[in-house]
């Protein structure tokens, strides 16, 4: 290795350090493809995407289902709220605040609705008709059992 002499117009001599001593730089970990290090969602959003994910299959089969769970929820829905003023009501927003999300044996998704008089009504988006009315919320479940 050379050094430069200094010229009388120049800079002096550079030194060039031949190791970096007992402090070299740290070494980068790899890390697999595809890896971000911090989530930019909430930990809770995020495991609860994963166990989506791990439930539905797949990624692809995920994101539809998060799709089809977006489009039951469009506002303003047109039939809910025709629905929610027969009822009485003056919104869907107010007739799903006086529901209560129930399940029927079949894994069909069902709302009881409490109607004022003490009263409730049993439907869904396939069956809006809810023509039987029931004294309680226990009553409710029951008809979706004995297969409405």
């Amino acid at each position: 290795m050379s050094r430069k002499q200094p010229t009388a117009t120049g800079p002096g001599p550079r030194v060039v350090r031949k190791t970096a001593g007992d402090h070299p730089p740290p070494l980068s970990k790899p890390m697999p493809p595809g890896t971000v290090r911090q989530s930019p969602l909430p930990e809770l959003v995020e495991s609860q995407a994963q166990k989506l994910i791990h439930e539905a299959g797949s990624p692809a089969a995920a994101k539809t289902a998060v799709d089809v769970a977006a489009d039951r929820e469009r506002v303003p829905d047109f039939q809910e709220d025709n629905f929610a003023l027969r009822w009485g009501f003056s919104s869907r927003a107010e007739l799903l605040a006086a529901s209560k999300p129930i399940t029927a044996e079949d894994g069909s998704s069902w709302w009881a609705t409490a109607i004022p008089g003490v009263r409730w009504v049993v439907w869904n988006k396939e069956h809006m008709a809810a023509s039987e009315m029931f004294r309680s919320l226990e009553d409710a479940r029951r008809s979706l059992s004995e297969g409405e």
